[in-house]
């Protein structure tokens, strides 16, 4: 005999409402110390009366379209504009007279010598005769552990002849034989201003959960206590899943969840005496 009753129905995708609530809900489970977004007092008034750190430094900003007007900040400058511009030249070509969107990237890179050290205290003692050149003290015990791969810097590229250009340019300026160079397909990773809104928010709470995870798995090898590190980690996860679902925006778009956020919290790390960082 064929069954006839009707299977239930599925139920529907949770609505936008649903979700933010869902997520209050974890975040005040798993972040109770931290204040949900848009539930504390604005504090614009505040902010107003702060001074920009930016004003004086020489910047002339950006126009109606957001286009740079360029700096005129001197050398070392940190301000937001001077930090964005050192980071988005590397988002084009390098040969002369392209700056086209790169592809590849040509490496310099040279082998290094390196060292690992060890506390005396820790019954270190030093392997080196009298007369032989070494870095040992009576505290520490340093012992050559051979040459390391070391980066130095890279050229951005648009294709292989344009890399093969940078790298023979590099090349002829190597007079000692010292730096190594090699070729690799590399793609721009764009900066915080370049993306919409949580991406960035999203991917610095994945990384610190992804770091206090690290610490916790560490504590446990070393003893220790990994309950401070889960909570961070907690925390953390919290705050993505609070990005995670909203929607995306553009740079320039008006974001009120991003003015009212909380700040992620910071990972201090305990004082364990005997901890292997």
């Amino acid at each position: 005999m064929t069954d006839t009753t009707p299977s239930p129905a599925l139920p529907g995708p949770p609505t936008p409402e649903e979700i933010e609530a869902a997520t209050r809900i974890l975040m005040r489970a798993w972040a109770p110390g931290l204040l949900l977004p848009g539930g504390h007092p604005k504090t614009d008034e505040r902010a107003n009366d702060e001074d920009d750190p930016d004003e004086y430094c020489g910047c002339a900003g950006t126009d109606d379209d957001g286009e740079s007007l360029g700096c005129n900040c001197g050398g070392g400058c940190v301000c937001d504009n001077c930090s964005y511009s050192d980071y988005a030249r590397y988002g084009r070509c390098w040969t002369k007279n392209c700056g086209k969107k790169p592809a590849f990237r040509v490496v310099r890179f040279g082998l290094v010598d390196q060292h690992v050290q060890e506390p005396t205290r820790l019954g270190a003692v030093c392997p080196h005769t009298d007369g032989e050149k070494h870095f040992c003290t009576a505290d520490t015990v340093y012992v050559a552990a051979g040459p390391q791969l070391q980066i130095f810097d890279y050229q951005p590229a648009c294709s292989i002849a344009h890399a093969v250009q940078l790298r023979d340019t590099g090349q002829q300026h190597n007079t000692d034989g010292r730096d190594q160079y090699s070729i690799e397909a590399w793609t721009y990773t764009p900066h915080d201003r370049e993306l919409p809104t949580p991406l960035p928010q999203l991917r610095d709470h994945l990384r610190s959960a992804h770091d206090s995870t690290r610490f916790a798995v560490k504590a446990v090898a070393t003893n220790g206590d990994p309950g401070y590190w889960l909570t961070s980690v907690r925390q953390a996860l919290a705050l993505a899943a609070w990005h995670a679902r909203r929607p995306l925006e553009q740079p320039d778009a008006d974001d009120a969840d991003f003015d009212d956020e909380p700040s992620t919290p910071v990972q201090e790390e305990p004082d364990w005496p005997d901890a292997p960082w």
